[in-house]
């Protein structure tokens, strides 16, 4: 009898610590909108072990930057696009 309330002790506390946590990191979520960091809290809560699984599996995190510069900057790389693409030149054009 002892052993088994010591397990669910144990089990219990376990769950709400990791679903403390996960609350700790929903709210503290810059990237997510507040019905979505509800949704998230209500899954914690309402699923305690499965929910704080599925948002730590998901969970984004605010992207690290580097604090460099990339190596040779493209001036004409406004887009993302090599600075070439997309360009049309009077080779083979037929309407000449």
């Amino acid at each position: 009898m002892q052993k088994e309330i010591i397990f669910i002790a144990t089990l219990g506390f376990v769950v709400l610590t990791m679903n403390f946590w996960t609350t700790f990191i929903v709210v503290r979520d810059s990237l997510s909108e507040s019905p979505q960091r509800i949704a998230q809290l209500m899954m914690v809560w309402l699923l305690p072990i499965l929910g704080a699984i599925i948002v730590f599996a998901v969970h984004r995190s605010a992207e690290k930057f580097s604090g460099k510069y990339r190596e040779q900057p493209d001036p004409g790389d406004d887009f993302g696009f090599p600075l070439h693409a997309g360009r049309r030149t009077s080779e083979g054009r037929d309407d000449d």
